[in-house]
């Protein structure tokens, strides 16, 4: 069963572009993982940067950010920390030490105030990057098939 940050898509013709990639030569290929590994990376460092921006909680935790690509596909992955999700997505409750019963009367300033769906940095930056690294994932995909097209 799919979570909840996975997305089911229909693609018509997907059998006939699964059959091209098949007959790529592997150097195309090489290309495209090499492509893939540059655009994760630089989506990291533009994660890593908000974080370090965004409080100190946030650069802590935006340390553990780093590359994840397996295959074609970009991607990147933080975490394991601490201070991760309380860091980027902020809390309303006090939790660990700062839950003992002697803390209750003084302001929580544990983590930022919880935004509902928004976050700190993680998320807002990989959406607010998305279109120039699509750009970037296209030229990538243009040139591989300039250069090994029939």
């Amino acid at each position: 069963m799919p979570g909840r940050d996975t997305r089911s898509v229909s693609v018509t013709g997907l059998d006939e572009v699964l059959r091209a990639l098949d007959k790529l030569p592997r150097d195309a290929e090489r290309e495209a993982r090499a492509g893939a590994v540059r655009i994760s990376r630089r989506l990291a460092v533009l994660i890593r940067a908000a974080a370090r921006t965004s409080d100190r909680q946030s650069a802590r935790a935006g340390r553990t950010v780093r590359t994840a690509t397996n295959g074609l596909t970009p991607s990147v992955i933080a975490g394991p920390h601490p201070l991760l999700f309380g860091s980027n997505f902020g809390a309303l409750g006090r939790f660990g030490w700062y839950s003992n019963r002697r803390y209750r009367s003084s302001r929580p300033r544990q983590f930022r105030p919880h935004r509902g769906q928004a976050d700190y940095w993680f998320f807002s930056t990989a959406e607010r990057s998305d279109a120039e690294l699509a750009q970037e994932y296209q030229e990538i995909a243009d040139s591989i098939i300039r250069a090994w097209s029939a």
